[in-house]
């Protein structure tokens, strides 16, 4: 491989994506995130992209590509049974998208950017959420950024729960982004699920509600139990 890069993690799918993923997927970059250079996008990056679909959209080198990932990774030579030729690698950190070599553990976090991958303490979490208001109220500045961003951006928090959060911003997070979210109790990866425009002081900004697909926060019974519960 002369690109050394991986090209499934390039188009954010998994070495098993069928060919409509992998299509969907390059559109949406190249024309909804506006990796495209027509849109402003980088040059390099574009020329990745349009790398990667090409190998991947076509069966027969798709499946040379898989058999050298797969000798990248292993270490060892593909297997003539075709009951075993699929990629090895099948998870990936939802935001860097580092390859995972095995399943994750609660509060395991990525190797690479930190993010968390899978939640700590996840029936403790349940019981509190249980127990307490549907959302808190919470004011404070938070740190969040997606897949294709390496910057991350400051943001309002307006409200957060066990399972998501709502936070104020001056960019419009596309639905569906993939975001890692920090503020001063907690870690998160996330999906952003809505998105709602407003005018504060004259100026548009969005509110973005997020759904957690792993967090880890400081202390989950102090952030989520109501005074009256």
């Amino acid at each position: 491989m002369k690109n050394r890069r991986n090209f499934y993690r390039l188009l954010q799918v998994q070495p098993d994506a069928p060919i409509e993923v992998i299509r969907a997927s390059f559109r949406t970059l190249m024309r909804e995130l506006k990796e495209h250079p027509d849109l402003g996008g980088s040059t390099a990056r574009a020329a990745l992209l349009n790398e990667a679909y090409a190998v991947l959209s076509n069966p027969e080198r798709r499946a040379a590509y898989d058999r050298r990932l797969f000798e990248e990774y292993t270490k060892r030579a593909f297997p003539p049974d075709s009951s075993d030729k699929r990629p090895l690698v099948t998870l990936f950190c939802p935001v860097c998208k580092t390859p995972m070599a095995r399943k994750t553990q609660p509060g395991e976090r990525c190797s690479v950017c930190q993010t968390p991958l899978q939640s700590k303490n996840a029936a403790a979490l349940s019981r509190a959420y249980r127990r307490s208001v549907f959302r808190i109220k919470r004011n404070g500045r938070i740190l969040y950024r997606s897949v294709n961003s390496p910057k991350a951006r400051e943001a309002e928090m307006i409200d957060v729960s066990p399972k998501g959060m709502r936070f104020l911003c001056s960019e419009k997070v596309e639905p569906g982004s993939i975001l890692r979210v920090s503020g001063p109790t907690f870690e998160a990866s996330a999906t952003a699920t809505n998105i709602h425009e407003r005018v504060v002081e004259g100026r548009k900004l969005y509110a973005v509600g997020v759904s957690f697909l792993a967090v880890d926060f400081e202390d989950a019974k102090g952030a989520f139990f109501s005074a009256s519960a």
